[in-house]
């Protein structure tokens, strides 16, 4: 069995024993299998040596397992000063100040990429979910057009679109994409969900059930029982509610749970569970006392 086969397998360890050589090419395949083995500190000491754009990625993921957040940083910042154009140092880079939360850092070296390379699909789509995390809607939506017309199956950059456009206030449009999406993969729990929304936002409630019943069986959590129970209670259909609610309290107590059940046993004409519950409420979330006034 060929080297190349035995890395295919994952028989890393195998592949190791089979590599001869001490150039650089060998240094830096040896040094990788290592990595991918867990072995960061003899990866490191593999490609110590080896002055190529490679290298400088091995050590920093090497370093970044080990913990070494400033080692991994610096290593690829040592790879960015031998090579300014490697726009791939800096969208690694991008990457991880993203993932870490720093999304000024992160901003700042997938522009960089971009300078480099504006075409890169990769990198459109890393801006785009950084704008996006910014709140900066507007800007992500140019940059998520350009991905999605590079992929259109982009299910991941099709929800976010949706949801810039919802949170700009353009119910519509987001609807309009979210129904593009559904025709993809129509089993996506954050569609149903998005456009159970919408509906409910624009006073179609049995338009929203409908979604969210299909985001519940994707996705039977609390907040989904909840939604569901919101839409029953809005369409007069007040023991479902309650039934539903029941099924989001029985899973997480949060105030507006509660506030949603006092509002449906008042409607089921239980006027004290409806103020214990409303003192539930706002025991858990006080800023649901304005909206139970009238159980107090």
């Amino acid at each position: 069995m060929n080297i190349e086969e035995l890395i295919e397998q994952g028989k890393f360890e195998e592949a190791i024993k089979e590599l001869k050589g001490d150039d650089e090419d060998t240094k830096l395949l040896r040094g990788f299998l290592l990595y991918r083995l867990g072995k960061y500190d003899e990866a490191i000491k593999e490609v110590s040596n080896v002055d190529r754009l490679e290298s400088y990625y091995i050590k920093f993921e090497c370093y970044k397992g080990l913990g070494k957040k400033e080692d991994a940083i610096k290593s690829l910042e040592e790879g960015i000063n031998k090579y300014p154009l490697s726009h791939v140092l800096y969208y690694i880079l991008a990457q991880y100040y993203f993932e870490e939360g720093d999304l000024d850092k992160a901003l700042n070296y997938v522009d960089k990429s971009l300078g480099i390379l504006p075409i890169s699909y990769d990198y459109k789509f890393l801006k785009a979910k950084i704008l996006f995390s910014k709140e900066n809607y507007e800007d992500a939506l140019v940059y998520l057009n350009d991905v999605i017309s590079m992929n259109p199956k982009n299910i991941e950059a099709r929800v976010m679109k949706a949801m810039c456009y919802y949170n700009v206030g353009l119910k519509m449009d987001a609807l309009s994409e979210i129904n593009k999406a559904l025709d993809i993969d129509k089993n996506n729990v954050n569609l149903h969900f998005l456009k159970g929304k919408i509906y409910f936002e624009t006073g179609f409630y049995k338009l929203a059930l409908a979604e969210f019943k299909t985001a519940l069986r994707l996705s039977p959590t609390a907040d989904m029982y909840y939604h569901v129970a919101l839409s029953y209670y809005m369409l007069g259909l007040h023991k479902d509610a309650n039934m539903f609610i029941d099924k989001a309290i029985s899973l997480e107590e949060k105030g507006r749970y509660y506030a949603l059940k006092a509002r449906v046993m008042k409607e089921l004409s239980d006027l004290a569970k409806a103020k214990e519950f409303a003192a539930k409420a706002i025991k858990l979330d006080p800023d649901t006392r304005k909206e139970l006034e009238d159980l107090l």
